[in-house]
């Protein structure tokens, strides 16, 4: 067999797979990235965008450690908009939808003009380890790829099943054959797998829509980008997403055909995602809703695909193409891609530490989909964790390990490795407890230096947000130090007493507004702006985030030794000493978060280590000479 060998051999490329590699090898290592189709790189296999809300903050986060989707989805997107702008700015988030086959042409194009970084095509069938290290992966074509490191980012492709009405067949995507050999080797290893699916729509062709009867929803006038390092820009108007909505006879056609849908007649293994929902389920969750929009998004400039965002379906294609010509504008509307459902294998997270490595096998990374969860964000953000993770580990440095309050990607990477999850996770705003802090808008101010410091983030770049850094805070320290002055034309009430920061406080006010009152302000970027007004505004509840931080963070402090028997502690409940053990929590504060570990598990576990450290100083005394 023939032996190739790298530092970093990453398994898949898809959105994990290729920030894995990418990272791995702009730190300075030898990578070989392995995947089944070279012209599937980064494929978008669902909807066609990146972003929104909860993901646009994970993928500005991934661009500021230096990875690349958000500068390839600035360089290819082909409509761009602002959402959530009825909220205040702290909430607002970007979502791109992007030309899917370009974004693959560009990723693959930027993988192969990266140093140290290898492509080549295969299937991995078994994975290889000594002494309780990886040592690499054998291909079905007769390679063994011998690595000191391995990223496993293999998407729905783990023994994946394509369901369609009554058929199925064995895929991980529609069109591609599934790893069958590689889920075997994990269960070998001792991983315990469990099982999910996940859907998408049919896709239709353009010129068979009836546009002019539909809402249309243009790109942003604004200028927009995702990434730090791109200029944002005007996107020319020419593919709008439509909306129309499904009908009573849409829901009839659903309901007489439920008997045929693999999702609803038992057929489709796994557990799917319920904030994805197939729309047989929203019609069977909400009966006295008449309908329920769908938005005609389109695949790219130069394919007459559309995609129906909102419109799931596996049923099968007799009943697609009724469903489908049941929606206003849609009634000649042709089917290019019917809409599947796919069940796969994925390795409960809990058997990972926070680094991303499996405890199972020093070396072993894990990353995307195969960790239960669901999105290209979600992968992407796995994926540059892991491959930074995979070169510290090399390195024989502490790993990256980011907090539930420095980053999304903290919160998502610890709700996996701490709570687990049996259904597809995806990142919600609401998960992160403190997302006033971890907004869209600043996260280079909160990464980039890492990013930097990892040697992924150049230096230009780097400068860049240290000059808006020192922009934003000078700008608030003058606003605070600059008193008003009464001026009868204002449209608005000024008193005597006020400073310019006290003013911007105001909820009717924006700083555009106070521009007749201080007339010696600075010309700023309008990324400063936005910046400065958050702090002003939400003043408040950012102090008491932070205060709650600080809490957390002495909890986070204060580490648990790797080896502990929670055996040994006594008074610990049943159910928590059997999660604790499972877990194995770094820190009390990711003990805190453990599903089953009560307060007084807490308590209890705080004392013993406590009780531990006190008698482990006592016995460095005794030894050094200094006990009695």
């Amino acid at each position: 067999m023939l032996t190739e060998e790298s530092d970093i051999l990453v398994i898949g490329a898809g959105h994990a797979g290729c920030e894995a590699a990418l990272a791995a090898a702009r730190m300075g290592f030898a990578t070989t990235l392995v995947t089944l189709n070279l012209t599937e790189v980064a494929r978008a296999p669902c909807n066609p965008a990146i972003g929104g809300p909860g993901k646009s903050q994970l993928v500005r986060e991934v661009d500021a450690l230096g990875g690349e989707m958000a500068k390839n989805a600035d360089r290819t997107m082909i409509n761009v908009r602002r959402l959530n702008t009825g909220k205040g700015p702290a909430m607002q988030v970007t979502r791109a939808q992007i030309d899917k086959d370009l974004y693959k042409l560009e990723m693959k194009r930027v993988l192969e003009s990266t140093p140290n970084l290898r492509l080549v095509e295969g299937l991995v069938e078994e994975l290889t380890w000594s002494g309780g290290k990886i040592t690499g992966a054998i291909v079905r074509e007769g390679v063994h790829f011998q690595a000191r490191a391995v990223v496993v980012t293999t998407g729905t492709f783990l023994d994946g099943r394509v369901y369609i009405g009554e058929r199925v067949y064995p895929a991980g995507r529609s069109g591609e054959p599934p790893a069958v050999g590689l889920s075997e080797s994990l269960r070998r290893l001792g991983l315990e797998l469990g099982r999910l699916n996940t859907g998408t729509t049919p896709r239709l062709n353009r010129h068979t829509i009836d546009t002019a009867v539909l809402e249309r929803q243009d790109t942003a006038e604004e200028p927009l980008a995702l990434s730090y390092a791109s200029e944002p820009r005007v996107l020319p108007k020419d593919l709008p997403v439509y909306i129309t909505r499904t009908t009573e006879e849409t829901h009839r056609i659903i309901r007489e055909n439920l008997h045929r849908n693999p999702g609803k007649n038992g057929t489709l293994g796994g557990v799917g995602p319920r904030y994805c929902p197939s729309i047989e389920t929203k019609v069977l969750r909400f009966p006295d809703r008449l309908s329920h929009k769908v938005f005609l998004e389109p695949e790219g400039r130069f394919t007459e695909e559309v995609y129906m965002q909102g419109f799931n379906t596996s049923s099968p294609p007799e009943v697609q193409e009724a469903m489908v010509r049941s929606i206003p504008g849609l009634e000649e509307a042709k089917i290019e891609r019917y809409g599947y459902d796919i069940d796969y294998d994925f390795v409960f997270p809990t058997q990972l530490k926070a680094s991303l490595e499996t405890k199972a096998l020093r070396g072993l990374f894990l990353a995307g989909q195969i960790n239960g969860t669901t999105g290209y964000e979600e992968a992407a953000a796995q994926g540059i964790i892991a491959g930074i993770n995979a070169v510290r580990y090399l390195q024989g440095k502490e790993p990256i390990i980011l907090g539930r309050a420095e980053a999304f990607i903290g919160v998502l990477i610890d709700d996996l490795v701490t709570k687990g999850t049996s259904e597809p996770y995806r990142m919600l705003p609401s998960r992160a407890e403190y997302r006033l802090l971890l907004r869209e808008g600043n996260a280079d101010l909160r990464l980039m230096a890492l990013g930097h410091e990892l040697r992924l983030v150049p230096d230009e770049q780097y400068e860049r947000m240290r000059e808006r850094q020192r922009l934003i805070s000078a700008e608030l320290d003058r606003l605070r130090r600059t008193w008003v002055k009464v001026n009868g034309r204002l449209p608005f009430v000024v008193e005597e007493g006020q400073t310019l920061y006290q003013l911007l406080k105001r909820p009717e006010l924006d700083y555009d507004l106070l521009a007749p009152v201080d007339p010696t302000r600075p010309p700023l970027p309008a990324e400063v702006v936005g910046e400065v007004e958050i702090e002003a505004k939400y003043e408040g509840y950012i102090k008491r985030q932070l205060l709650q931080v600080e809490r957390l963070r002495r909890l986070e402090d204060k580490m648990i030794p790797d080896e502990l028997d929670y055996a040994t502690v006594k008074n610990l409940s049943t159910e928590g000493r059997e999660q604790l053990t499972r877990v194995r929590p770094r820190t009390l504060g990711q003990a805190a978060r453990v599903p089953g570990v009560s307060q007084a598990d807490l308590s209890i576990l705080m004392v013993y280590l406590k009780s531990r450290r006190r008698s482990d100083r006592h016995g460095e005394r005794a030894l050094s000479g200094g006990g009695r």
